[in-house]
C-alpha cells in the first residue's frame, strides 16, 4: 500500500510553503532587528507497518512550524515582556488509528489536517520569575524530557498517562487552549503552576482552533517542581487535576477526580570519549476515567556514535502503558482478550547532514497494540527528515 494521494499532494504544498517561507526568512534576516527571532521547521515522516496491528501499509505524515518571538521593549521602544506566535500545519495523515491500532501513537506528528495558531502568548517577568498567558503548549514547559526528545514515539514527549486525558486531550500538540502560567526559577529549584481551559479547540471538529471558555468544561490545573541534582542531572515531579466530571469506563456515570502525577529524571554522562544521557519517567492516572492506569518510559541516547560525526545521535527507548482494570474489562466483554500492557520499543539514529537538514531512520516494535490480545505485535519502520531555518 502506498501513501494516500491526497496526503501526498497536501504534503507537497506544505513543502513548497516551507521552502518559500524559509527563503523569505533568509532574505530578510539581515534587515530584521535584534528584537525579532524567526524560525521555520518542516518535518516529513514516512512510516510502514510491516506486520501485526490492524493491517499492513504505509503513510506519509508531515508538520510545518512557523515561529516568531518578539522582545516587546526593543521592538516598540517601550513596554516590556515577550510576545510569542507559533503557527502550525499538519497534513492529516493517519498511521496509528488505521494501521497499528495502538493507544500511545507511534508518530509524534500524527494529527488531523489543519492550519492553526498553535501558540500565542505574552510573557512578563525577569530572571527569577515570570508570568505567561495566552494560547499555550503545556508540554513546552511541563513534563519536558530533553533526552527523550530524540525519539519519534509520542509518549516520549508528554507521558501517555497525561497525554491520554481530557475531552479533547490536554493543551498539547496539535491543539492548545488558553492558559495562565506562573514560574519561579532559583538556583536550587524551579516551580511552575498553570491553569488551562480543560477543552482545547472543539471535540467534534479536530481541525478547529476555537476558544470557548464554557464553565461546564471546567479547567485543568497542573503544578511541577524541578530539582537540579548536579550540573549533569535533574529531577522533576508534577501533579495535575481536571475540575470537571468525565464519563467513567465502568458504567458509573460521570465522575469527578480525574487527576494524576508524574516523576522523571535524566542524567548526562560519558561513555569513553562520547557524551551520553539516560532518562526515566513514570506517571499515573485515574483508571476509572482513562484507558491507561500508568505509564513508564526510559531510554538512552549517545551523541556522536560514529567517529567523525559529532552531531549525530543514536538512541534506544521503551514506552510502556499499563491498561486499567475497567478498560481491560470492557475489552473482555466485547469478546476480545485483554493484555496488561501496551509496550513500544524504539531504535533510532538521527544523522545531521547539515546545519539545516537531518535524516532519522527509525524502527519501532509495538507489543499488544491497544493492550489487546486480538492484535498481533506490530513492526514499524520509518524515516523522518527535517529542514530547519
Amino acid at each position: 500500500m502506498v501513501p494516500r494521494a491526497i496526503s501526498v499532494s497536501r504534503s507537497v504544498r506544505a513543502v513548497k510553503s516551507a521552502c518559500w517561507i524559509s527563503s523569505l526568512l533568509l532574505l530578510s534576516s539581515a534587515s530584521l532587528a535584534s528584537s525579532y527571532e524567526l524560525e521555520a521547521v518542516y518535518a516529513g515522516h514516512v512510516l510502514t507497518n510491516l506486520s501485526g496491528g490492524l493491517q499492513r501499509g504505509s503513510r506519509y505524515l508531515d508538520n510545518l512550524d512557523l515561529i516568531l518571538e518578539i522582545d516587546v521593549a526593543e521592538a516598540l521602544r517601550s513596554g516590556s515582556g515577550t510576545l510569542f506566535v507559533h503557527g502550525l500545519y499538519t497534513n492529516g495523515g493517519t498511521f496509528s488509528d488505521e494501521l497499528v491500532g495502538d493507544l500511545q501513537i507511534v508518530s509524534n506528528i500524527e494529527a488531523e489536517e489543519a492550519w492553526r495558531i498553535f501558540q500565542l502568548w505574552y510573557e512578563l517577568g525577569g530572571e527569577t520569575w515570570s508570568v505567561r498567558t495566552g494560547l499555550y503548549d503545556l508540554n513546552s514547559e511541563f513534563d519536558v524530557n530533553e533526552t527523550g526528545s530524540l525519539f519519534l514515539h509520542s509518549s516520549h514527549g508528554t507521558g501517555a498517562d497525561l497525554g491520554q486525558t481530557g475531552e479533547n486531550g490536554p493543551s498539547i500538540f496539535p491543539i492548545s487552549s488558553l492558559a495562565l502560567r506562573g514560574e519561579v526559577q532559583l538556583e536550587s529549584f524551579s516551580a511552575r503552576v498553570a491553569v488551562l481551559d480543560a477543552v482545547p479547540g472543539h471535540p467534534d471538529d479536530s481541525a478547529s482552533n476555537a476558544i470557548d471558555l464554557n464553565s461546564d468544561d471546567g479547567y485543568l490545573t497542573i503544578a511541577e517542581l524541578g530539582l537540579p541534582v548536579t550540573e549533569s542531572a535533574r529531577l522533576w515531579a508534577g501533579y495535575w487535576r481536571y475540575s470537571g466530571e468525565f464519563e467513567s469506563l465502568s458504567d458509573e456515570g460521570f465522575l469527578a477526580g480525574n487527576d494524576g502525577w508524574y516523576v522523571g529524571g535524566e542524567h548526562r554522562f560519558r561513555i569513553g570519549s562520547r557524551s551520553a544521557a539516560w532518562f526515566l519517567r513514570h506517571g499515573q492516572a485515574e483508571e476509572r476515567l482513562n484507558e491507561l492506569k500508568d505509564y513508564t518510559g526510559l531510554g538512552i541516547v549517545i551523541d556522536g556514535p560514529i567517529a567523525g560525526r559529532p552531531d549525530d545521535q543514536f538512541g534506544i527507548a521503551v514506552a510502556s502503558g499499563r491498561a486499567g482494570a475497567p478498560y481491560r474489562d470492557n475489552l473482555n466483554q466485547a469478546g476480545g482478550g485483554a493484555a496488561r500492557r501496551e509496550t513500544a520499543w524504539e531504535v533510532t539514529y538521527r544523522a545531521q547532514i547539515s546545519s539545516h537538514f537531518s535524516l532519522q531512520p527509525d524502527i519501532q516494535y509495538v507489543q499488544y497494540p491497544a493492550a489487546s490480545t486480538e492484535l498481533d505485535n506490530a513492526l514499524i519502520i520509518g524515516l523522518r527528515f527535517e529542514m530547519a531555518y
